[in-house]
């Protein structure tokens, strides 16, 4: 477990932030600009989750369902809107986390938080933790939520060629978006931006030392 105590000093450090985040941004950062939204946003959360699997960390993605939102069929973390009776944004986190993929939330030891990130396209504030259970989980989807589950090692963002872009067309606009792409798994976006600033610091404990 050297790499997850590696991992909460880490976290407790200032964190690289929103300049590492916008490297994976849609449309070259001029998306964003044009679809700025100046309404009070809504808060929620998405966990990263971490777990050990043949001498290797692993993490989990999700493939949303099509429903005709703005993040329809998107590539994601657990997680969703922060709700009332959710102590906490941490504890937003746990609960989507079991409602989408099955993991019991007791198994799940905080570990700390990356940068917050709007999405002004769905107008969230989404607060980004990461938790660990040292064991590989069992998980099982959401039909209603989740079309399928990706669990990968940290290791694979390593090979440089997974990097690559993609158009996308948005209320009558072209753009270029940055993303990860696994297999037949394409990751840009939010989850991508976020994901960015959590392998930048994975990066710096892999040249600091072994997992």
């Amino acid at each position: 477990m050297v790499f997850i105590e590696k991992l909460y000093k880490e976290l407790q450090k200032p964190l690289p932030g929103k300049e590492v985040q916008m490297e994976m941004a849609a449309g070259n950062r001029i998306f964003y600009k044009e679809i700025e939204n100046r309404k009070t946003p809504k808060e929620g959360s998405v966990l990263i989750i971490l777990y050990p699997e043949k001498s290797e960390w692993h993490t989990v993605f999700i493939k949303r369902t099509p429903d005709n939102g703005p993040h329809s069929g998107q590539m994601a973390f657990p997680g969703g809107i922060k709700e009332t009776t959710d102590r906490s944004l941490f504890e937003t986190a746990l609960r989507e986390a079991e409602e989408e993929v099955g993991i019991d939330s007791k198994q799940i030891t905080y570990i700390g938080k990356l940068t917050p990130l709007h999405i002004p396209v769905s107008n969230i504030l989404v607060h980004p933790f990461v938790g660990s259970i040292p064991f590989r989980p069992i998980l099982k989807k959401n039909k209603d939520e989740v079309a399928e589950i990706f669990e990968i090692s940290l290791k694979s963002f390593l090979d440089k060629s997974i990097l690559s872009f993609f158009t996308f067309d948005f209320k009558g606009n072209t753009y270029k978006a940055p993303c990860f792409v696994i297999g037949k798994y394409t990751i840009w976006g939010a989850t991508a931006m976020m994901w960015n600033e959590f392998l930048t610091i994975y990066k710096s404990i892999l040249g600091n030392g072994k997992e």
